[in-house]
């Protein structure tokens, strides 16, 4: 069963061995603890637990919005999250846990984050598999483009959470 639950500190020795493919650093992070040891305040660290394993990583941004400077002003800036440098660990893909947890999120969003009402992300536009996954997962595009990612346009997707 996939969960999702907060990083802590021992759990690093897991977090240390997730790695994505070769084709995919591209398009996220390739060293969990190194971001882990930078994060802002706004920045809440999450693990994907696959029966207790860790399978992935995802940062929560309670100033996405703002941060990114997505241009989104039809939102109250505090009532939404971003998911930031998701990935599964390469050798746990193909299974469906990416989408497991997508499904699991807006149940783990309103018991953690009860004051957010909705969710947005980016994935580059190259990237089919993950937008693919995101949509079946709920999440919708915005029809709105990101330029700021550093391998070419993103699409801006999101999902309301507060009425699932």
């Amino acid at each position: 069963m996939v969960t999702i639950e907060q990083y802590t500190p021992q759990k690093s020795d897991q977090v240390a061995t997730l790695q994505v493919k070769p084709e995919q650093t591209q398009y996220t992070i390739s060293d969990v603890l190194r971001v882990i040891t930078k994060l802002k305040a706004h920045e809440h660290p999450h693990l994907i637990l696959d029966d207790g394993i860790v399978v992935g990583f995802f940062l929560l941004d309670t100033n996405y919005l703002s941060s990114l400077n997505l241009g989104i002003e039809t939102v109250s800036l505090s009532s939404v999250l971003g998911i930031r440098a998701l990935l599964i660990g390469g050798e746990f893909q193909g299974r469906g846990l990416a989408t497991q947890m997508l499904k699991a999120l807006p149940s783990y969003l309103n018991e953690s984050y009860p004051e957010r009402s909705a969710v947005y992300l980016t994935v580059n536009c190259r990237n089919v598999a993950a937008y693919q996954c995101y949509l079946k997962a709920g999440f919708q595009d915005t029809g709105n483009l990101y330029h700021g990612g550093p391998a070419g346009p993103q699409h801006i997707m999101m999902l309301h959470v507060s009425d699932v």
